[in-house]
């Protein structure tokens, strides 16, 4: 991936991701899922070790480090990614891993899927802290014949466990409509700190059309919009007077992107060139060159 600043003409390269996954069925109800990042940005993360069992017709029950269930962009795979670079809600607000159990249940005769779990609140890179406060997390969403899916979810979530931050109530609505080369999704999600602190809103919205075209060296095209924003923000971590403050400021995003690939079967390659403009409430100090208007380009191979 290369990103380039519009503020400040710098520049960077980085292998964002570099992720290796093995899994599979050991018995006949019985599978796993062990995912490892090998490059985050220049580091190694293990994101999912769990086991999975299906001891009825419809009912999945997973116990170890695994997805908080939550929002529908933040549960994205980069590889399935519309844009380089995630949604606000999806990088800050859905973004949760952690070691606990969960359980999946798919209705029989509708297709209404429900997943719910409980986790640790301390970092998932700690296993062995005793947990003052737990997380939790549920959805459910509804695939129609008509190509919308409609999903919600709440999350409960006290970053660090008690004393170390204040709670954090979120609820999240998405609406995806797939319609042949047509994808268009809306989601929202309010947030509610515990602590003296304004209530958050959240949305992204997008649209994304694909082209088959029929070459040696490209079998795909396709066009983004993307426009996300949020009210102020805080991650719920708490200073030394035990008060919480804003994390992230009041901003608006709209990306502009597109997608060129070649894909047979489930492996593909896709180069995508994306333009982020952010739009800011008033005068904001420091803002970083990653969280303003930039170019990048990026490489996403599958297999």
């Amino acid at each position: 991936m290369y990103e380039l600043s519009a503020e400040n003409g710098e520049s960077r390269f980085l292998v964002r991701n570099a992720r290796l996954s093995a899994g599979g069925f050991v018995l006949p109800k019985v599978d796993y899922l062990l995912q490892v990042d090998f490059c985050d940005r220049g580091k190694i993360e293990l994101l999912d070790a769990y086991v999975r069992i299906a001891p009825v017709a419809g009912l999945k029950i997973m116990a170890g480090q695994m997805r908080v269930p939550f929002s529908v962009d933040a549960a994205r795979s980069p590889h399935t990614y519309y844009f380089l670079n995630r949604s606000f809600i999806g990088k800050h607000a859905g973004n949760l891993r952690s070691v606990g159990i969960k359980a999946g249940y798919t209705f029989h005769g509708v297709p209404v899927y429900v997943e719910g779990g409980v986790f640790n609140a301390s970092s998932r890179t700690d296993h062995t802290v005793w947990n003052s406060a737990l997380t939790y997390g549920i959805k459910a969403n509804l695939p129609m014949r008509c190509g919308l899916t409609p999903q919600l979810a709440f999350m409960s979530h006290q970053p660090g466990g008690r004393g170390n931050g204040r709670r954090i109530n979120a609820a999240d609505l998405t609406l995806t409509l797939n319609t042949g080369n047509w994808i268009f999704e809306a989601e929202y999600l309010m947030a509610n700190c515990t602590g003296p602190y304004p209530t958050t809103h959240k949305y992204n919205f997008f649209a994304s059309h694909r082209w088959d075209v029929r070459l040696d060296w490209l079998n795909r095209l396709s066009a983004q919009v993307r426009f996300d924003g949020h009210t102020n923000a805080t991650d719920g971590y708490t200073d030394s007077q035990g008060e919480v403050s804003t994390t992230w400021p009041a901003r608006k995003r709209l990306t502009l992107g597109g997608t060129a690939g070649y894909s047979r079967g489930k492996v593909f390659l896709d180069f995508k060139l994306n333009y982020e403009f952010y739009f800011y409430n008033g005068d904001v100090a420091e803002i970083s060159p990653a969280e303003n208007d930039k170019l990048s380009a990026g490489f996403i191979l599958h297999f």
